[in-house]
């Protein structure tokens, strides 16, 4: 017979929204009492449950948070591409990954309707590589329009613009055929200029969408955060190069680190997230955040680090 009432995620969630982020020793026995588990080790059925859901975040403490609740009133700034504009999509970017958590599971559009997260490959109907990826002529097989759509999008990406067409195709194909993109109901984006930027901001859980002046996201307040950050991600790569510890963070666990102990900092105007890291002195490489110097060609470096590896320094609200 299936258990009546909230899940054990459900009922978690709901405590930590009334009495704030918790750790796992306190959940474990209110959840009991209130009769959400009756697994043999309920400690390992609430971890399991909580940490399989997009609805949690992770503080460096230990505590589990509410993500909805940690990003209200954040706002994340991103470049978008022609490709995007015209089509009413988003690159779910490394920058984005905390909204991309929001929306794993859709999430209300502040104007109506819904974001979803959809398959890159799948929104623009591409074919796997077994079905066509490898035809002497991609521009048939896509169409010219499309064929000049995506060579126009891997401009904009940085990819080399004396590439041979086929190779460009075929490459940016598998690199992004099962990437992830938002989508959402019509007009869901605002008109951009082309160097304008996309703001993504939370309220109350829902996704709002606003066109962002550079002017608008620059001046000293950005070096201000950019030293904070950098003080968050020290907590796991250590003061310097030198440190023995991990040398790089990846930068979903840098924005996790900043929704929890410091998430007034994503309320701030400020520009793509990357840019900001650099701003207080650190360096970002394919997802990764590391100090300057870094050497990024290291065998292993890519492989993310998490908070718990970090050697040498004590949990603790370093950043206030």
């Amino acid at each position: 017979m299936s258990r009546r009432g909230p899940t054990i995620a459900e009922a978690a969630l709901q405590l930590i929204r009334e009495r704030g982020p918790q750790q796992l020793g306190t959940l474990v026995p209110a959840l009991v009492a209130a009769g959400r588990t009756s697994a043999k080790d309920p400690r390992r059925a609430v971890s399991g449950a909580i940490e399989v859901s997009p609805e949690f975040v992770r503080a460096w403490d230990g505590r589990w948070c509410s993500i909805v609740e940690q990003l209200d009133g954040a706002m994340f700034t991103t470049a978008v591409t022609t490709l995007e504009r015209q089509n009413g999509i988003v690159l779910v970017r490394d920058h984005l990954a905390l909204v991309e958590r929001l929306a794993a599971r859709s999430r209300p559009f502040a104007g109506g309707g819904d974001i979803h997260l959809h398959f890159f490959g799948d929104f623009f109907e591409l074919p796997w590589p077994e079905d066509g990826l490898e035809a002497d002529d991609l521009r048939e097989v896509l169409g010219p329009d499309l064929a000049d759509d995506l060579l126009g999008f891997a401009r904009e990406l940085g990819l080399p613009a004396d590439a041979d067409e086929q190779e460009t195709l075929r490459d940016l194909l598998w690199e992004m055929r099962l990437g992830r993109i938002f989508d959402g109901p019509p007009g869901w984006l605002p008109q951009l200029a082309p160097r304008q930027l996309l703001g993504i901001r939370i309220r109350s859980g829902a996704i709002e969408t606003i066109a962002v002046d550079r002017r608008d996201v620059a001046g000293p307040q950005v070096g201000v955060v950019g030293a904070q950050v950098a003080r968050l991600a020290r907590l796991v790569i250590g003061p310097d190069p030198s440190w023995f510890g991990p040398p790089a963070v990846s930068l979903e666990e840098l924005l996790e680190l900043v929704a929890t102990e410091a998430p007034e900092l994503l309320r701030r105007s400020l520009p793509p997230f990357p840019e900001v890291v650099a701003r207080g002195g650190l360096e970002v490489r394919e997802g990764l955040v590391g100090h300057r110097g870094t050497d990024w060609e290291a065998s292993g470096l890519f492989v993310p680090a998490s908070s718990p590896e970090a050697w040498g320094f004590e949990p603790g609200r370093t950043v206030h």
